[in-house]
């Protein structure tokens, strides 16, 4: 789940020996040719398949084989047609009627029409599903009517200019209206119970090990965005688990593994310079890697607290030497490849250790005890991060401990305590913690809702990791998500920007990049707008 400026900016490519943007993977190499077996590794399993219930990054990339979506977004921002033909939108802006495809066909035989579409959206929302991330996306959701078999209207609550991006998105995918009824409770597992209309079938999957694909022969309703039409062109596509980068990577240097995903940044330019292989790199739009403060406890419901933290942490610095290059310190909240994305809060923040010893000195943490801490009241300044070791790159470790040890030049004691998730979550949705660390991928800059409006709440799928409740913020929020002025939006996501910088809310950290290791056999591996691996378009060579 990201836009950039307000012009959608193309996609920053590393200067590797290829790059790619959405959508194209730059491969090349001949005409492409049916058949053949894919495999794709990458670091992490979902834990749920399915993306009505799940907001994990790893099930939109698996269930988008699978799950079609009624739009599809393109590079520049708008929107092309994929199971709706066309679509109008009220005057209101609380209404749209979509005409949809009459020769769209489930993999179990059901025929795809407007109840189907109806019984997608009318389950996401619905409280049995516990949806932790599709019905927040889908916004004011009010009802789908059925006006004929292939046109239906979706009536909002209010105007939400977010709509069809988040129809776009794999969360809000059509499933079979019969797998919706007869293996609801099934869909999580990930199985042939996975049914949609996609170019794939999700025939098995053994947990911990792999999931496999097969075509489905008889796909003929491709995006709008995509490069060709009629089935897949692969026979099979194995996505294959594992995460540890050293495997992950001998695995495609070997040829057991075609692609291989979450490159780590130091081996980038050695896989790069490597017979037979070559590097595709998308910066990933949405939200960085960011420490969210918790403003609603001590230390960090002081301003001045917020500000000493970030002053005392080199985020350029510790950029560079954990990812050797290949990433870039973060300024905003939103990556520079998101829409709306606010490139004068550039640089307002350097490292300044003296700022942050004033300011904690002014709070009157002027004390030290035998360990070299700060205290006040005989009390040391110490906070916590959690993190769920399980979703936290090795990567992202090494980056935490960095701050762990630039923390501590300034007297401030960090604890890194890892939790699993069924500990972590109730953790987390009741603010019992200091800082959580996170990023979200996504090409639409409403994620900013997502993360610093007041209704965002962790227990109710928001994301509001800073426990923000700030009005100026919420209205700007609001108007944004109100308006489809695309200068209008971008001007009141650039203030919500420059507001969360101010206030110290969040400390963003690094711009990630999607890279992709890929063997010179598979071609025309493609990135969406999210920077998530495509495989529709993908073909392998016969060697």
């Amino acid at each position: 789940m990201r836009l950039r400026g307000p012009i959608l900016a193309l996609a920053v490519c590393v200067l590797l020996a290829s790059c790619s943007t959405a959508g194209a993977s730059g491969s090349g190499g001949g005409a492409p040719r049916a058949g053949g077996t894919l495999t794709f590794t990458t670091d992490i399993e979902p834990d749920v398949f399915d993306p009505h219930v799940s907001p994990a990054d790893i099930t939109g990339v698996i269930m988008r084989n699978v799950l079609d979506s009624l739009v599809a977004e393109d590079r520049d921002g708008s929107f092309k047609p994929w199971l709706a033909t066309s679509w109008k939108i009220s005057p209101d802006g609380r209404s749209y009627t979509f005409r949809l495809r009459e020769d769209v066909t489930f993999t179990d035989g059901t025929p795809f029409d407007a109840a189907a579409v109806k019984a997608n959206l009318d389950r996401v929302v619905a409280p049995a599903t516990k949806s932790r991330y599709a019905a927040v996306l889908i916004g004011p959701y009010q009802s789908a009517e059925v006006a004929d078999p292939h046109t239906v209207t979706v009536r909002l609550k209010r105007p939400y200019a977010p709509f069809l991006h988040a129809l776009s998105t794999t969360y809000l995918g059509i499933y079979s209206p019969k797998a919706l009824r007869e293996h609801a409770a099934d869909l999580a597992a990930g199985g042939p119970q996975n049914v949609g209309s996609g170019p794939f079938l999700l025939a098995s999957r053994v947990k911990g090990q792999q999931a496999v694909f097969t075509r489905n022969p008889a796909y003929d309703w491709a995006p709008g965005t995509a490069r060709h039409r009629g089935p897949a062109y692969l026979d099979k596509l194995v996505i294959g688990f594992l995460p540890e980068n050293a495997t992950r990577v001998g695995a495609v240097g070997s040829g057991q593994s075609d692609v291989a995903d979450f490159l780590p940044a130091g081996q980038v330019r050695s896989l790069a310079g490597r017979p037979g292989l070559r590097v595709l790199s998308h910066e990933s739009p949405g939200l960085v890697y960011s420490y969210y403060l918790n403003t609603e406890r001590p230390p960090f419901d002081r301003r001045e607290a917020r500000l000493a933290v970030r002053a005392a942490i080199d985020t350029a610095l510790i950029t560079k030497a954990v990812f050797a290059g290949q990433y870039r310190p973060a300024w905003s909240p939103l990556s520079p490849s998101t829409p709306a994305y606010d490139a004068t809060v550039e640089n307002t923040w350097p490292y300044r250790p003296g700022e942050a010893d004033r300011l904690l000195d002014g709070l009157g943490w002027t004390g030290r005890d035998t360990d070299g801490y700060r205290t006040k009241d005989g009390k040391r300044f110490a906070i916590t991060l959690l993190y769920v070791p399980a979703y936290t790159k090795a990567e992202r470790r090494t980056y935490d401990t960095a701050v762990q040890d630039a923390l501590r030049k300034v007297g401030v004691q960090l604890t890194l305590k890892p939790l699993d998730g069924a500990a972590y979550t109730p953790i987390r949705d009741r603010g019992d913690y200091d800082i959580i660390a996170f990023a979200w991928g996504g090409s639409e800059p409403d994620l900013l809702r997502t993360v610093f409006h007041s209704a965002s709440r962790l227990a109710d799928g928001g994301a509001n990791g800073a426990r923000v409740h700030d009005p100026e913020i919420d209205a700007w929020l609001d108007r944004a998500a109100a308006t489809t002025d695309r200068a209008a939006r971008a001007d009141l996501y650039a203030k919500v920007q420059r507001k969360v910088i101010a206030e110290g809310y969040s400390v963003p950290a690094f711009v990630a990049s999607r890279q992709l290791a890929v063997r010179d056999r598979a071609r025309d591996v493609g990135f969406d707008t999210s920077a998530w691996p495509l495989f529709y378009d993908a073909w392998v060579t016969g060697r």
